[in-house]
């Protein structure tokens, strides 16, 4: 793979004149348009010398294409910015970490943020509240997302902090505004002009629809007319081919400044940590996926939390374990040729060109964990989950991870065992194990399993054949109402890892005997005696307690 040869640089007034002449050559094309048509319209009527019916015609149809490119471009308020969101973290609340924030600031000849909020993405980020089209400096904002802090060491961070800064050196963020303001813009118009069309299509589907309805009423064939998006739909792809070419050079210098900014970070925290970072990134950001998907909200549906600083914080532990640290690992890059309209070059290619930067004679690994800069990092974490979890995580009950993966498992248990409960509800029976059981031993058992739901193919089938189908489906029941019943018994659980996936334990040399036991529950001559001998045997009783940590 071939390094990107270092960009030319390029001087703060031609980046701010090619932003703000992109800027206003969106704002010249709609204003084209609508002076084209009015230009038409006069330039007929100086034609014709009056007016007609038909110019009139032809005034309405200009109208109707002028109207929303005036309304859309012109008339609508544009979506405001969001803000940085996080938690804001001060100087008396974070002294380690502002103190390595104005370092590194320092060090890039730079004036450091106002402002250093944590968020819980992987991504760090500034950005400048500036005036007259970024010419005019402002409040600066620094971002840092919790899993960098996580995941990196010290000198990486440092490495990520240098690379911000070294945006702030080179005015990248400035002129950022001017960028964002286009970029807002164009995909606001468009994206206006699309629901437009969108709603004008529906309306004209559903008269047509209407209209035929109509005809096939009186024995006429359907008009065979397709709605359409109608002006605004072509409108919207004129825009869009100026947004293409928009993106194209807004994001190449995007780009070039990318690799600008990954020099400053390697000649400040030096080339190798540089490059360590860069390699981290992209599999913390696969690590944090993985993480909030399998570990952080398991318990969400069953009302439950990991302890407060563990929603995010929990991330270090998958990171700690070896197994899953050497599954990352062996992740790789991501892949894919450079993107056009991608504000980043692929990140081998940053990669390749910082290690094709002279030897510095520094190693990465220094220092610890950058989760240590934090003061109280746990409760510095809790309070970003206070911050930025939707309200409905504060109703959640926070439980130890084990407690957790067993509420989880419960409630997973219970939502599978939810059909047949329903199934025996309808049987006019207890929607318990015992009374499913019993009613197997009096032979309705498949009459249970036919309130079930099965396949397709089964609902045709009778006799021999719809017993075959209903047998597994039986079968199936019995086990989920077991597991159930000995899970809410506590002489079941799921056993908690950050190595592999959860794993169900029952109680001793039940996962080898359960298997025969159901076959023979559900034969042709059902017994239930092994299953209710196992489940007696690991100690199930009428009067068991209930396990639930919700309910501890």
């Amino acid at each position: 793979m071939g390094t990107t040869p270092p960009p030319a640089a390029a001087s703060t007034a031609g980046r701010a004149v090619l932003a703000v002449s992109l800027l206003a050559g969106f704002y010249l094309l709609a204003a084209a348009i609508v002076l084209g048509l009015l230009g038409l319209d006069i330039a007929l009527y100086a034609g014709l010398g009056h007016v007609s019916a038909g110019l009139l015609k032809i005034y309405a149809l200009t109208a109707v294409v002028a109207y929303p490119v005036l309304r859309v471009v012109f008339l609508t308020r544009r979506p405001r910015q969001d803000s940085d969101g996080g938690l804001l973290v001060t100087r008396e609340q974070q002294p380690e970490l502002w103190a390595r924030v104005d370092r590194i600031a320092e060090l890039t000849g730079v004036r450091g943020p106002a402002e250093i909020r944590i968020v819980p993405d992987v991504n760090a980020g500034v950005r400048e509240d500036t005036r007259l089209l970024g010419l005019v400096p402002g409040k600066r904002h620094l971002v840092i997302g919790a899993p960098l802090l996580i995941g990196l060491t010290e000198d990486e961070l440092d490495s990520v902090l240098a690379h911000e800064f070294g945006h702030y050196s080179n005015r990248d963020v400035r002129l950022a505004g001017v960028t964002v303001a286009g970029r807002s813009a164009i995909v606001h118009t468009i994206g206006t002009l699309h629901r437009r069309a969108d709603r004008h299509q529906a309306e004209q589907a559903a008269e047509i629809a209407a209209k035929d309805a109509k005809r096939l009423a009186k024995g006429k064939k359907a008009t065979g007319e397709e709605a359409g998006g109608g002006v605004q739909r072509t409108l919207a792809l004129v825009f869009t081919q100026y947004a293409k070419l928009y993106f194209r050079v807004s994001e190449a210098v995007s780009r070039r400044q990318e690799y600008a900014a990954d020099r400053s970070a390697a000649a400040i925290a030096g080339r190798a940590a540089t490059a360590s970072a860069l390699r981290r990134i992209p599999v913390l950001d696969a690590a944090q996926g993985f993480y909030l998907d399998r570990y952080a909200t398991l318990g969400w549906d069953a009302g439950a939390l990991p302890p407060p600083g563990q929603f995010y914080g929990g991330l270090a532990h998958l990171l700690a374990d070896p197994e899953r640290r050497s599954e990352l690992e062996e992740l790789g890059l991501p892949e894919g040729d450079a993107d056009p309209y991608d504000s980043h070059p692929p990140i081998a290619q940053r990669i390749a060109a910082v290690e094709a930067l002279p030897e510095d004679g520094r190693t990465t690994g220094t220092g610890g964990s950058a989760l240590a800069l934090l003061r109280d990092a746990e409760r510095t974490l809790a309070a970003l989950e206070a911050a930025t979890l939707v309200p409905e995580a504060a109703a959640k009950q926070r439980l130890d991870w084990p407690d957790l993966l067993q509420a989880a498992g419960l409630a997973g248990s219970r939502e599978a065992a939810q059909p047949v409960r329903a199934a025996l509800a309808g049987s006019d029976l207890p929607d318990t194990l015992p009374a499913l059981l019993d009613a197997v031993d009096a032979g309705r058992g498949f009459e249970i399993a036919e309130r079930l739901p099965r396949s397709e193919e089964s609902a045709s089938a009778t006799g021999r054949a719809l017993r075959e189908f209903l047998r597994p489906v039986l079968r199936a029941a019995l086990s989920r109402m077991a597991v159930l019943t000995l899970a809410e018994a506590g002489l079941a659980h799921w056993e908690f890892s950050w190595a592999v996936p959860a794993e169900l334990r029952l109680p001793g040399g039940l996962e080898d005997e359960l298997p025969a036991a159901l076959d023979a529950a559900v034969g042709d001559t059902p017994d239930t005696g092994p299953l209710r001998a196992l489940l007696a045997g690991a100690g199930l009783t009428a009067t068991a307690a209930t396990a639930d940590p919700l309910r501890k």
